[in-house]
């Protein structure tokens, strides 16, 4: 545990993750700008529309790290419980707004799958942190 409260597998996660949200950044306004105005061949477009996912990939594979490399039990244990809300969250809503998408409800792109297992993650982890106080 450092100074600051936030031991080295915290730190490699957050560092990580900063650099993939930075890297996401600039290829999801790159792609959305290339393919507003560029004229690409569909393969490239493809290619080109693959790239912001590749970041959040990325984060996916630091979550699992993150696990690997935590030392603290408990709070592997709750990462993973975060992990399993959130996951859990996302499946329900997802499922049910399927449903509703057949009785009507605009659709929603597939990539705010990913959002939403983000926003839950982020909620469900603040509310673990005040059931702790």
């Amino acid at each position: 545990m450092s100074f600051y409260g936030i031991n080295a597998a915290e730190r490699r996660y957050n560092r990580g993750a900063i650099a993939a949200s930075l890297v996401y950044a600039v290829t999801l306004i790159g792609e959305q700008y290339a393919l507003r105005y560029g004229h690409l061949a569909p393969v490239a477009k493809y290619a080109l529309a693959a790239l912001p996912a590749l970041s959040v990939i990325a984060i996916f594979v630091l979550v699992g790290r993150y696990l690997v490399e935590e030392q603290d039990e408990y709070l592997r244990v709750r990462m993973i419980r975060q992990i399993l809300w959130s996951t859990g969250i996302t499946l329900a809503l997802t499922t049910m707004w399927g449903f509703m998408e057949d009785a009507g409800l605009p659709h929603v792109p597939m990539f705010y799958v990913a959002v939403l297992w983000f926003c839950a993650l982020g909620v469900v982890g603040c509310v673990f942190r005040l059931l702790d106080r």
